[in-house]
């Protein structure tokens, strides 16, 4: 899902490039459809809401499965006894209000920041068909001014000042909203944000505007496959079923009508649905649960109960007219894919037997023999999943199997759609032998004992949405139930899923299409997929035989935690010159995991762009033949990725038993990799298509990765990668491979539960593995440094509508007081800068101001795509802001901003909620050869020395163009070729992104 922060200040990470040669072990692309069902309220993540879980990470906890506990009989809805994970120390109360609003509260005296959520049932199903997108639209309004607090902007002005966020977004069956804030705001946040349930302004002039923040978001995403997509399911099931309307909103459906006025329609369905007994919410903060629910009554009691009925859908999403299907769609970009979808019946409530995730379990599993691993030894797979969603269409839910396919792959579409629902009849015929239970039920036993935290932030959010569907005793365990071993409920599900009932979608740029998708820019057809042809299809694939999975073979056996001292900072227990290993013991998380990362270094920046291309084609086919492994690694509950940025890189992270045996089993298969010419063609078509589909995604999206390409040495121009991955040779793979296992030097970091013997161990196999021969010390790869006299602009069109701009300020400063500085002023002016450009202007959906950090420099960037104004005005406007933003500093109070300050820093010393994030504390330090393991110490300090007036003099500092480097990413969408780009005087207009990094790389 694209996350819409409300509290816009953002971090952006740069976007994967071609060249950054990850081998990551993911879901497919085809997940993301998934991702559509939610509409959020602004594009811009910030760096907590890039934690937010989206649905189809949601959807993939199929793939682990439940818990295998008995549960507590649901039918006694009194039961408030919450089933924790043995490693919760957090308590949990259960209230229900007098209004019937229930509630979970979460004590946990470690939280630096307080959180809430609160769902209403309520979605898009709901909608009226006169203005379809209502339920978005209303998630929208309810952030402008309520009775209590009528300002518009005045509730994401609160949360600025205490270190908050807040969001919402709108589904099918809810829409949710929450926040997060400091400790000592939870009081006055919760007052806030109840009053949006109690009693919102609902301005009709504001109502107006909003209508054009929804339209730019569905402008924005029009052009997207996913959403697409996601609109062509809608577009083809039965016509009278709610899930077939228009669920974002625009202004053409979002308007008055003769019988239907748009701002009545608003607050009819806000009385209509919008009432205490259709609500759950959740409370989590360090506060004793007495005062969390004191709190909780306080704000949530007086949200009015209208004893509204639970909203229902009775119509079938499909009749016999819309199932046997054969649909086709022309992608944008260039995608080859398939679809095997079913509607099933809504079997939520077996959620404690999983039926649905058993034979999902078996469908995902690349074992040898199984249908994922024959496709991909033919060379016709990228990637395989299945996945369901039991109530996607409120009354039915889908089962969709999904394949990325290559083009050999697409050619052979018809027999990869036949051996699927073969196999699907071989399961049905052989039965889900208990094996699979026991397997499923290791694994979430596992799972569920060590179950790791999430912010307060999304584990609230979560809460809330769960309590809609589950009983207090499994809003946390329901997705790690696992009852008894039940085939027969398997069974009924597999009985839906037959030839005849199939809807299968074929997708690529050779499709024919002549059907216009509402409210897309995408085109489909649509035919009837008879029986002599389904059964055509199952006869030619009856020479594959396939079988189902063998067992696992990673998962865990010793799950005891390790004894050990535990140090203030990483100890380094191995020096030997071409071989260095550092551990750290995790100071809070007592659980059998780790997380390790293993670098073979060397400089490999230096090398050509035909050497670096052969070395992104070699990640890429290596990738490929690890799916397997990695999806086997991955219901173990251990995940890995290779890369091969300056060497070769493997992290692993998980359950740490089998650790040591998979970085083996990756190294030994990475040695002996042969690439054949049939797996390079396949992978420089996906590498070509990746390079080229870039240019093809959303014009916010591409504008870190230009920056990028600017700043980060060296890069090259589309065109000269391209020509360059076309001369690729097997000569030239198995070339790149012998170099990364030479001469380099090992280099790994080790946090969790492991002892110096084991590191001892695993660094001396590693060694004997790579080749680490190589004394010399680590070297950066080069960038543009940020000097004063540095003002360029890189200027391009793109082939979608809107302008996507970011303009640059950066200082020649690496020191830890300028990064200080440069967080206090995002965390002071975002929240400005998002109500005057995105909802006072409504210049765009997406805005945000960004941290952008250059190695050791810092800047701010400020970015909008636009579907309202050209790159000349948008920069004007972004000028206007900072001057008007500095009257806003001169006239700040001391109060105000320790309050942006302590926001800040709450931020920082927040305990970890994972063992990876407590590791990635130190990592950086470890990856840049600072050994003191002090940054985050010192970076603390320098936010704790800052001042109003240092920060007000850093403000006149950075944005006085004679000190500042300036960087603009121009991005000029279709709907404004007839308008110039924004000039400045004294800038360079970048014309060859390669003919600049030459020139820079000539300077170094």
């Amino acid at each position: 899902m694209h996350g819409k922060a409300r509290n816009p200040k953002t971090l952006i990470a740069s976007q994967c490039a071609p060249l950054n040669n990850t081998v990551g072990i993911s879901a497919p692309t085809h997940f993301a459809l998934a991702d559509h069902i939610l509409w959020k309220r602004n594009t811009m993540l910030s760096k907590q809401h890039k934690r937010l879980i989206t649905l189809s990470a949601l959807i993939g906890v199929f793939m682990l499965g439940c818990y295998p506990v008995t549960p507590p009989d649901t039918s006694d809805s009194t039961d408030t006894t919450i089933q924790t994970s043995p490693n919760d120390t957090r308590e949990y109360r259960a209230i229900t209000l007098d209004n019937q609003l229930r509630v979970v509260l979460v004590s946990d005296p470690e939280a630096e920041k307080s959180a809430a959520a609160l769902a209403v049932r309520v979605g898009s199903l709901q909608d009226p068909v006169e203005q379809q997108g209502m339920a978005h639209y209303l998630e929208h309004m309810l952030f402008l001014g309520t009775e209590k607090y009528p300002e518009p902007g005045d509730y994401d002005d609160f949360m600025s000042q205490n270190g908050g966020m807040n969001n919402a977004y709108a589904a099918q069956d809810h829409t949710n909203y929450m926040f997060e804030v400091n400790n000592s705001a939870l009081p006055e946040a919760l007052d806030r944000f109840a009053d949006f349930f109690r009693a919102p302004m609902l301005y009709p002039e504001y109502a107006e505007k909003e209508v054009n923040a929804v339209h730019s978001e569905w402008s924005m995403r029009s052009a997207a496959d996913g959403f697409i997509i996601f609109s062509l399911l809608g577009e083809t099931i039965n016509p009278e079923h709610p899930a077939a309307q228009f669920n974002i909103g625009n202004l053409e459906t979002l308007r008055d009508k003769p019988d239907s006025k748009l701002h009545n329609e608003l607050v009819a369905f806000y009385e209509r649905y919008y009432s205490a007994n259709q609500m759950t919410a959740s409370v989590l903060g360090n506060r004793s649960l007495d005062e969390l629910e004191m709190l909780a009554r306080d704000a949530f009691a007086d949200i009015p109960n209208h004893n509204a009925p639970t909203p229902s859908v009775d119509v079938p999403a499909v009749t016999d007219n819309d199932v046997g299907l054969l649909l086709s769609y022309k992608p944008q970009m260039e995608m080859r894919s398939i679809f095997i979808d079913f509607v099933i019946d809504n079997n939520r409530d077996d959620y404690a037997y999983k039926p649905n995730e058993i034979i999902a379990y078996l469908l995902n599993s690349e074992m040898p023999g199984t249908p994922a691993a024959l496709f991909r030894e033919l060379g016709w797979l990228d990637s395989l999943g299945a996945y369901a969603q039991p109530d996607v269409f409120g009354n039915q839910g889908l089962f969709r199997i999904g394949a990325d396919l290559t083009e050999s792959g697409y050619a052979n579409r018809e027999t990869i759609v036949g051996v699927l629902i073969n196999y699907l009849e071989q399961i049905r015929v052989e039965g889900i032998d208990r094996q699979y239970f026991n397997e499923l039920e290791t694994v979430l036993e596992n799972e569920f004992t060590f179950l790791r935290r999430r912010g307060g932030f999304q584990y609230t959010m979560g809460l809330a949405a769960n309590l809609l569907h589950y009983p207090f005793a499994h809003v946390i365990s329901h997705p790690y139930i696992l009852e008894d071993y039940d085939p027969e409920r398997v069974n009924r599900v597999l009985a839906q899923l037959v030839p005849e009932r199939a809807r299968i979608t074929f997708i690529s740029p050779d499709e024919e299409v002549d059907t216009a998708i509402p409210f897309t820019e995408g085109y489909y057809s649509r035919q009837s997929l008879s029986e002599e042809t389904l059964n055509a299809w199952r006869q030619d694939a009856r020479e594959y035989i396939v079988q189902l999975p063998a067992v696992n073979r990673l998962l865990p056996e010793n799950l005891s935690v390790v004894a050990g001292t535990v140090h203030e900072r990483p100890q380094h227990v191995v020096d030997g010159g071409n071989v260095s290993a550092w551990l750290q013991r995790s100071a809070r998380f007592e659980e059998p995991r780790a997380e390790v990362r293993i670098q073979f270094y060397q400089p490999f920046h230096t090398r050509s762009l035909e050497e670096r291309m052969a070395r992104a084609v070699l990640m890429d086919m290596f990738g490929l033949s690890q799916q397997a492994l990695g999806r086997e690694a991955s219901i173990a509950g251990v995940s890995f990725n290779v890369s091969a940025n300056d060497g070769l890189n493997l992290s692993l992270t998980g359950f740490n038993d089998k650790q040591p045996l998979l970085a083996e089993r990756v190294l030994v298969d990475f040695a002996e990799f042969e690439p054949s010419a049939p797996a390079l063609a396949q992978s420089v078509d996906r590498l070509r298509r990746s390079i080229q589909n870039a240019r093809l995604r959303f014009p916010v999206q591409q504008l870190m990765p230009n920056f990028n390409q600017l700043m980060r040495l060296p890069s090259e121009d589309v065109d000269a990668q391209l020509a360059a991955l076309q001369g690729i040779t097997p000569a030239d793979v198995r070339a790149v491979r012998d170099q990364l296992l030479q001469n380099n030097m090992l280099r790994m970091y080790v946090h969790g539960n492991y002892t110096e013997e084991t590191v001892r161990e695993l660094a001396a196999r590693m060694a004997e593995l790579g080749g680490a021969t190589l004394t010399q010390p680590v070297a950066r790869a080069p960038i543009v440094e940020p000097s004063a006299d540095l003002r360029i602009s890189w200027q391009a069109d793109v082939s979608l509508d809107d302008t996507g701009f970011l303009d640059v300020w950066m200082l020649q400063d690496d020191s830890m007081k300028n990064r200080a500085h440069v967080a206090l002023l995002n965390e002071m002016m975002s929240s400005r800068f998002f109500t005057e450009l995105r909802t006072e202007d409504q210049l765009g959906y997406s805005v945000g101001i960004t941290t952008i950090t250059l190695d050791d420099y810092a800047g701010l960037g400020f970015l909008i795509q636009s579907p309202v104004r050209g790159p000349a005005p948008l920069l004007a406007r972004f000028d206007t802001f900072r001057e008007s933003y500095a009257e806003r500093l001169a006239n700040m109070t001391e109060e105000e901003f320790k309050q942006f300050q302590q926001g800040v820093l709450t931020n920082l010393t927040q305990p970890p909620q994972t063992l990876t994030e407590e590791a990635g504390r130190f990592i950086n330090d470890w990856q840049n050869q600072r050994y003191r393991f002090d940054s985050r110490t010192r970076y603390q300090h320098e936010l704790e020395a800052a001042t109003l007036a240092s920060v007000s003099a850093y403000f006149e500092r950075l944005f006085n163009p004679e000190n500042s480097a300036r960087v603009l990413v121009q991005l000029r969408g279709r709907n404004f070729t007839d308008v110039d780009f924004a000039a400045l005087d004294d800038v360079r207009v970048i014309e060859s992104i390669s003919e600049w990094s030459a020139e820079r790389l000539a300077a170094e």
